[in-house]
């Protein structure tokens, strides 16, 4: 750590700044009790055109193809992008918001509604872990390991401990007990800048999957920017850096991550970083100087080496926290210098998803809703997408749904007397309704009509006759039900 340094910045923060961030956490939604009917069903999203039109980058004047699909969450469902930006596929549907989500390299998707932690592919929709506190979930590019923060673990959490601590915790895809990866210090009455306490975040698995990126936060957090960037590498190794303010991304062959002192707003440093994955060294690419403040967002070493951001270099003598953040598409070689990749400034960008091969980047901009997809080579023009929703990722080339059935678990109708809500069957019931075939309401109860409609289906799908939902039911349904 670099505490001198840094707390010579905190100290020049604290003595300049009127200026504080707050952050409170935003309490999970309710869950539906086991045996107990949900209060709402699985949503189904029409799909609409935006009213608004983008204002930042330049007019379109041609269709530029995105190179992938994406997932999003919008509208409280993970839904999927087409490359063509103007169609929008529903993936999941969840009576209670979808509020995070990670995909592996092979398709595996996990997401928390409500107090679960849900996995979906083709072995199914099911339940992985239940905590109330669970945020940040972030699963391994081989879909095996799943690593998520919790607040406030249940006593007997881990291997009947009652006194499980505050931390970051793994689950593998096949369920079973959690394991406890790092602990949050306990938190002090008051702050100790001298020796914080640290509380961890998980960020990112590296390409690669032999490393877990985490952001540890000072705690009690008092609003002030800044923190450590912590890489936990093969057998436990803890490389620690500093890092501000701006989330770190990995580079693609996952060497390095790319910080930014970010901006414009009340940061602690300024200017673009690269972290060495192995020791945690630091080079500054640029920095701020006594004439120029850099203001830099979402830095990242692309496929072909170079670092790819957002930059505009702002003289000190107009440089605010409110400054309008201008920004330029830019390239950034290793020895600093900066090539900007389309001539116009932009609009401060909010959300970015860059093209592993540098293509372009898909974007929020601060002043309008669309995603718009802006690519690298300036002849192209930028193309406004549909969609409007955060937590952005692209689809992997994987199948989704091709799975050996291991962990699927048969869905048949249930007696009256046995009959309880189950979320797998409200999903069903959502999918075969969307298909055109008749479940009744999607309540997540197996009854005589969803029996019915399952039986019709397998019928229609050329499976063999019956009422029950097996793994090849459940993957033909899957499969149609996301094909746009």
């Amino acid at each position: 750590m670099k505490n001198v340094w840094y707390f010579g910045w905190l100290i020049i923060f604290l003595l300049t700044s009127c200026i504080s961030a707050s952050s409170q956490a935003t309490p999970p939604p309710t869950a539906t009790p086991s045996g107990e009917i949900a209060t709402a069903t699985p949503i189904v999203l029409p799909i609409t055109t935006p009213t608004a039109s983008p204002t930042a980058p330049p007019t379109v004047v041609a269709a530029a193809t995105i190179p992938a699909p994406v997932y999003l969450i919008e509208n409280h469902q993970v839904m999927r992008l087409e490359p063509d930006g103007q169609r929008l596929t529903q993936i999941t549907y969840e009576p209670q918001p979808v509020r995070d989500m990670s995909v592996a390299a092979n398709g595996t998707l996990v997401y928390l509604t409500g107090s679960d932690l849900v996995a979906l592919d083709g072995n199914g929709r099911r339940v992985i872990f239940s905590e109330q506190s669970i945020t940040n979930p972030r699963i391994s590019p081989d879909g095996q390991r799943i690593v998520y923060h919790l607040a406030n673990p249940a006593p007997g959490l881990i291997n009947g401990r009652t006194d499980a601590p505050a931390g970051v915790y793994l689950s593998q895809i096949t369920g079973g007990r959690p394991g406890l990866v790092i602990a949050d210090d306990p938190v002090p009455e008051t702050p100790d800048m001298e020796n914080p306490a640290w509380r961890y975040i998980p960020v990112a698995w590296s390409p690669t999957g032999d490393r877990l990126l985490l952001y540890a936060v000072i705690q009690p957090e008092i609003g002030i920017p800044g923190g450590e960037a912590v890489i936990i590498g093969p057998d436990g190794q803890i490389v620690r850096a500093f890092s501000c303010c701006e989330e770190e991304l990995w580079s693609v062959d996952g060497r390095d991550l790319a910080v930014a002192g970010g901006g414009p707003g009340p940061d602690i440093r300024f200017g673009l970083y690269l972290i060495n994955a192995d020791d945690g060294s630091e080079t500054a690419l640029f920095s701020a100087d006594e004439t120029t403040i850099p203001l830099v967002r979402a830095p990242q070493r692309l496929a072909d080496g170079f670092v790819y951001a957002f930059v505009e270099m702002v003289p000190t003598t107009v440089y605010s926290w409110e400054y309008p953040f201008r920004p330029f598409m830019s390239r950034i070689s290793d020895n600093g210098q900066i090539t900007p990749l389309r001539p116009e400034p932009l609009t401060e960008p909010i959300v970015i998803l860059w093209d592993a091969q540098a293509r372009g980047a898909l974007i929020r901009f601060a002043t309008t809703d669309p995603l718009i997809w802006l690519p690298t080579d300036p002849t192209l023009p930028p193309q406004p997408t549909i969609a409007t929703g955060l937590a952005l990722t692209w689809v992997p080339d994987a199948d989704l749904v091709a799975r050996d059935c291991a962990s699927f678990s048969p869905l048949s109708p249930q007696t009256d007397a046995a009959r309880r809500y189950d979320p797998a069957v409200a999903d069903i019931q959502a999918r075969l309704e969307i298909l055109g075939f008749d479940p009744g309401p999607a309540d997540g109860l197996f009854d005589p009509t969803t029996a019915r409609a399952v039986r019709t289906f397998r019928a229609a799908a050329g499976l063999p006759e019956g009422e029950t939902i097996d793994c090849a039911a459940w993957q033909e349904l899957f499969r149609r039900s996301m094909t746009p």
